[in-house]
């Protein structure tokens, strides 16, 4: 499956290595997650569209997505998703504890209190949502390397991108937004498809870095692999 022999591409061996750079790229990864959460629904009009803020650069949490699964496996991303998973939910509550704590004289306590007391709602929608966007990104990353024999690379990124992407704004917004009466149908339904549009089109933008990126952190780590024979439950954290 790949010409250089000296990189592992056993899953197996891939997870169970200790690795140099995950914890730093998670540590990104997780930071953008937190700052989408919380800065979603702020909007602005750009070309005709409406965006959320949070798509300008929630894109490069695929982008990081796309370089676990493409170096480290499935298997990794699974667990990393599951970081970011429990990272979302304790900000989201801790910030929900903050806002009903009594500060009379500070002067910005009714803002600080409607955006962080919706955080649950919010969180909630997208915690559901980045779960399942985020590892239907990975599996197609996965799936399609397998397929192609390691080939295609930019088609393996940005399709995943988009039907990542469109799994989860389609979910996010719709629970957090639509359902917490923040927006309606008619508001979510072109805020969605082009949230999506524009995060793949920043992916497309983005490939020759991306690129470039992979191929160094595959030679840094020794690492190329491939799922093959990998669990795809989501569930399954076990590392066989």
């Amino acid at each position: 499956m790949n010409q250089d022999h000296q990189l592992i591409t056993d899953p197996v061996v891939s997870a169970q290595r200790n690795h140099k750079y995950l914890g730093v790229f998670g540590m990104l990864w997780v930071t953008v997650l937190l700052v989408g959460t919380f800065t979603s629904l702020k909007t602005f009009h750009m070309w005709g569209f409406v965006f959320s803020v949070g798509a300008i650069a929630y894109p490069f949490v695929y982008i990081f997505a796309d370089i676990f699964t493409e170096v480290y496996g499935y298997r990794v991303t699974r667990k990393i998703v599951w970081t970011g998973f429990a990272c979302m939910l304790l900000a989201a509550t801790l910030t929900s504890i903050y806002s009903y704590v009594p500060s009379p004289g500070f002067e910005y306590n009714e803002a600080f209190n409607l955006i962080f007391r919706a955080a649950p709602i919010v969180a909630l929608g997208f915690i559901i949502a980045f779960f399942a966007g985020e590892l239907t990104n990975s599996y197609v990353v996965a799936k399609m390397k397998i397929w192609t024999k390691g080939k295609f690379i930019p088609a393996r990124l940005v399709l995943s991108t988009f039907f990542g992407q469109t799994v989860d704004n389609t979910i996010a917004f719709f629970t957090a937004f639509y359902f917490a009466g923040w927006f309606t149908a008619s508001e979510i339904i072109p805020l969605t498809i082009s949230t999506v549009v524009f995060c793949t089109v920043w992916e497309i933008i983005a490939l020759p870095i991306t690129q470039r990126v992979i191929k160094i952190v595959k030679h840094k780590e020794g690492l190329d692999t491939y799922d093959v024979g990998t669990n795809f439950n989501p569930f399954d954290l076990r590392q066989k």
